[in-house]
Order: C-alpha cells, then sequence, then structure tokens
C-alpha cells in the first residue's frame, strides 16, 4: 500500500467557462486531464456563474457533490437533480449537462469500464477501522480521503498521517491486497472508493527505461539508417511486420528533417570527386572508390549519424505489428491513414485558398 498526502501547494488550479477548478489527485500521475488520458481523477470546482455548461465527457463516468451552495442539474433529453449541500448524483460524461446555481463541489471522475464511489465519514474521537464498502472483480483499488472540514488522523499501511482541512490523503492498494485504514479526529470527510483496471497499455505509449549505448543500438543503426527510403517496405519484408515507436519515429524524422546523411555521402562523392580531378586517378580506381564509399557509408557513417539521435536500447522500440498494446495499436492506424506529403501541401497553403482552387 501507498499513501500520498496532498496539500493546498500541490493541487493544479485552473480556470473554466464556468469558474474555476482545482486537481486534487489524477491517476497515472502523468495523465493530463485536457489529453482525456486518465483512468480517475478528483477534483473541486467553483461554478460563479448562474448557468453553466459542464465538458463532455463520452470516456468517463461522474459523481458531483456539493460542498456549499445549492444547484440544479439539468441532464438534457435524460433527468434532473436537485442537490444542497453534502448531496451527490452521478452522471454519464456523455450527457450534455447544464447547471443552475452558484456552488463549490467535489467531482469524482472514472474512465469507463472502472468504478468510483463517494460517500461521508464523520470522524470521531475513539479511531474507527474501515475497509472497502462495495466488492467487485476489477484488480486495483485506491481510496482518497478528502478533509471538508475539521482534521482526521489516518492509520494505514504501518503509518499515521494528520489530514487537515482542504487536504487530500490518497491510498493506492496493490492486487488482492487487503483494504484497511483506521479514522479519528472531527469534522467531515468526503471518501472517494475507486476500484479499477490498469489500462495504462491503452492511454500511454510503453514507457521503455534508458540505457546506456551499446554494440546492439549500433547495429540497429545501421538497419534504420538504410530503410529510410520511400519504397523501401516493398523491398525489405522484414519492415512490413515493425513498427517504429513514437519515440523512434521522432528521432528518424530529426534526421532525415536536416538532411544529415544526405550531406554526408554526398560529402564523400565530392572528395571522391576532387581526388579524380587532382590525382587523375582512372576510371576503375574511381569506380572501386565509389563502391568503397557506398559501403563506408552504409555501414558505418549514416549509422553513426544515427545513433546519438536514437533512443536506446533501440530494438525495443522497433515492435512486432502483432504485438501492440491498444494505444500503440491506435497511433499506428492513424498513421496508415494519415497522407505525410498531403499534409505538408495542405499547410503549406492552408492560408491561401486561391493556391488550392478554392
Amino acid at each position: 500500500m501507498k499513501a500520498y498526502l496532498f496539500k493546498e501547494e500541490n493541487y493544479n488550479t485552473s480556470r473554466w467557462s464556468g469558474g474555476q477548478t482545482r486537481e486534487l489527485a489524477i491517476y497515472p500521475a502523468r495523465s493530463r486531464y485536457l489529453d482525456r488520458n486518465f483512468i480517475w481523477r478528483l477534483s473541486s470546482a467553483t461554478v460563479e456563474t448562474e448557468e453553466s455548461d459542464f465538458s463532455k465527457l463520452p470516456d468517463y463516468d461522474r459523481v458531483l457533490m456539493v460542498l456549499d451552495g445549492e444547484v440544479v442539474l439539468s441532464y438534457e433529453g435524460q433527468r434532473v437533480a436537485r442537490l444542497k449541500e453534502l448531496e451527490q448524483d452521478r452522471f454519464d460524461g456523455a450527457w450534455r449537462t447544464k447547471s443552475f446555481g452558484k456552488i463549490t463541489d467535489f467531482n469524482l471522475m472514472v474512465r469507463k469500464g472502472n468504478e468510483g464511489y463517494i460517500d461521508l465519514i464523520y470522524p470521531e474521537p475513539e479511531k474507527k477501522e474501515y475497509t472497502s464498502a462495495f466488492t467487485t472483480k476489477l484488480p486495483m483499488t485506491t481510496h482518497a480521503l478528502y478533509c471538508k472540514e475539521g482534521y482526521a488522523v489516518v492509520s494505514c499501511g504501518g503509518e499515521t498521517h494528520m489530514v487537515s482541512e482542504g487536504q487530500l490523503l490518497v491510498m493506492e492498494y496493490d492486487r488482492d491486497e487487503e483494504v484497511s485504514y483506521s479514522v479519528m479526529g472531527e469534522g467531515i470527510i468526503i471518501r472517494s472508493q475507486i476500484f479499477y483496471g490498469d489500462m495504462q497499455g491503452e492511454l500511454f505509449a510503453e514507457e521503455i527505461p534508458a540505457e546506456k549505448a551499446s554494440f546492439d543500438d549500433f547495429k540497429c543503426c545501421v538497419y534504420l539508417a538504410n530503410v529510410q527510403f520511400r519504397w523501401a517496405k516493398y523491398i525489405v519484408k522484414r519492415l512490413r511486420s515493425q513498427w517504429f515507436d513514437e519515440a523512434l519515429s521522432s528521432a528518424i524524422k530529426k534526421v532525415e528533417r536536416f538532411y544529415l546523411t544526405t550531406i554526408a555521402f554526398m560529402a564523400g562523392f565530392i572528395g571522391i570527386f576532387a581526388l579524380l580531378i587532382y590525382e587523375n586517378l582512372s576510371n576503375g580506381m574511381a569506380l572501386i572508390l565509389v563502391a568503397l564509399w557506398i559501403l563506408t557509408d552504409c555501414l558505418l557513417i549514416s549509422p553513426l549519424i544515427y545513433m546519438p539521435f536514437m533512443p536506446k536500447p533501440v530494438r525495443k522500440h522497433i515492435k512486432d505489428v502483432n504485438n501492440l498494446t491498444p494505444y500503440e495499436q491506435r497511433v499506428r492506424e492513424g498513421e496508415l491513414g494519415s497522407n505525410e506529403h498531403l499534409e505538408k501541401v495542405m499547410k503549406k497553403y492552408k492560408n491561401s485558398g486561391r493556391n488550392l482552387g478554392i
């Protein structure tokens, strides 16, 4: 079990059309709300206008609890709900939702396919034991305690945490680990119980730890440097079953964008041409030099140019198309469905309809 105490200085604050939002916690930690690549998120928002429209989140289920004020939530074509302080409602993030009333709220957003619940704990001077109030087949569990007012002393995993007003204690439990903790104090605690699966393969690129360069990386660079031509997939059969991940593709584009290998290759030809002029070499010798230079460039010069740019270990960034994660499959499908040359042309002429005959 891992526990994290979040304080005011740890929260991310942003504006939305109806007020201000404090992001209390998000999972996984590298997620970004705007990218919609989180599994769950806890936040507290102020609604500063009498009428406001909620952002549509079609991939998420939501639970909203009123911390201060009173609100009417209208779910177009579905139903309405009137909430007073500490009352809550669950709704589909895909619904078109309008609110009436100025409030401060507490939000739990959970990606569909997972589960999230909110309830209240009123701490007492004597400690009380808590566990999950719901049963689930999902493997991972997080309990989060937000102190609305007062304080709470929480004992979990052999540690004790003091949670003051406005602070959030997040307790992450490993697979098959029993959820158990005790709470004492006074005031009001909002508890979030979140049950979820490991969806990171669907939401993120695989994290590949960087390693020191090796001879195997150089061999991979020999391969990469020599398959960067338009019809390579029709000649090198292995390419048809391979996919270069985003990190590797970005590194290759960086090298090719500045024509580094082309410049080096042409520099060698210029050198050979200079020798022909100043040394009066025979045609046979010239052909030998050209052949040697092409071989040297393919097996040494171009791979050495690639080496500093490529993520290591390079081989782990070359994926089998039959073993891609859901995230990698989506990225690959997007690549297959795009026309890079056409996109460059469109970008060049995006401000000139006349040039496109429009």
